[in-house]
């Protein structure tokens, strides 16, 4: 009975000391200092658009030669997504691919993993939100185990994970994304021991 107790009493402590970890680190996640290289930009999509319109900066920065804005809705229409990116016409014309099919972030990892081998990138830069890129960089390595990955997290405007300790909108958000990632953490340990 003890040892049941004390099994479970240190199970809860490290639940609660993996999801203060987990906060942590999404609270203190920033971008590169120094403006990163790679072939591509990968924009997921979600929140307010400044997903897309960071992507969109990196893309007219330099820092990689294409842009895919992936997960956006069906319904949505080219000129309302440049009008969201905010950047130059004619790069957003030339450069930027828009994919429509991925509904999740498993969607995400496989549409950016087939445009990435329709187009030969090797490095790519991903942009989503601070405490949705663990999960992110897990899911696309997962489909581009030969592509690097260069982490881009976005702070959101109305979702800081700093102040999760006194907004339970913005605890629950990020107990659930803990959750999920965990769980995709848990299915790449039993099934892919390798990575």
């Amino acid at each position: 009975r003890r040892l049941f107790v004390a099994l479970v009493a240190g199970g809860l402590v490290f639940i609660v000391f993996d999801f203060v970890s987990f906060a942590d680190r999404a609270a203190n996640s920033a971008p590169p200092d120094v403006l990163p290289q790679a072939d591509a930009i990968v924009a997921l999509t979600g929140g307010s658009g400044l997903r897309i319109s960071v992507g969109m900066d990196l893309l007219e920065a330099g820092a990689g030669k294409r842009l895919l804005i992936s997960g956006v809705n069906p319904d949505t229409t080219r000129q309302e997504i440049a009008a969201i990116a905010e950047g130059p016409e004619d790069l957003f014309a030339c450069c930027v691919d828009i994919g429509q099919e991925a509904r999740t972030t498993i969607g995400n990892a496989t549409e950016a993993a087939d445009w990435a081998a329709s187009h030969g990138f090797k490095t790519l830069i991903l942009v989503t939100s601070d405490f949705h890129m663990p999960r992110s960089v897990l899911e696309l390595g997962r489909t581009m185990p030969d592509q690097t990955l260069i982490a881009y997290p976005v702070r959101g405007v109305t979702i800081d994970p700093k102040a999760w300790t006194g907004n339970p909108r913005v605890a629950r958000l990020l107990l659930t994304e803990w959750i999920k990632w965990r769980v995709v953490w848990l299915r790449e340990a039993l099934f892919d021991p390798a990575k």
